[in-house]
């Protein structure tokens, strides 16, 4: 298996109730993330996943999920994004190493490790 340096998580979960994150676009923001990770030639540095749910989901608009992006030192950011949020992710965040400070989940930033 390779040796990722950053995994970006996407809550994907789907509910009856409709209010979940895969309800509202978390598999296509899932995609997206993949297609733009190998859009900026990441495809060996990042992995991408589905997340269980965070129960993120209530701060979260109908075409928004939430996400994860773990780097290296254990550093995870905790991000709302919508589809046309993910090549500024991928780009800033992942490619520069600059967080995006506009998209991120102010309550949830931790330090693992």
């Amino acid at each position: 298996m390779p040796n990722y340096s950053k995994h970006v998580q996407v809550c994907d979960v789907e509910k009856d109730d409709g209010k979940h994150c895969g309800n509202k676009g978390g598999a296509e923001i899932k995609k997206e993330f993949v297609r733009m990770v190998s859009k900026y030639g990441l495809r060996k540095d990042v992995y991408v996943s589905s997340a269980g749910c965070t129960s993120q989901h209530r701060l979260c608009e109908m075409d928004q999920c939430s996400v994860i992006v773990y780097g290296p030192n254990g550093e995870g950011t905790w991000y709302i994004a919508k589809s046309e949020d993910v090549e500024t992710i991928v780009r800033e965040h992942l490619a520069e190493g600059k967080k995006v400070e506009s998209l991120v989940n102010e309550g949830l930033s931790s330090n693992v490790g």
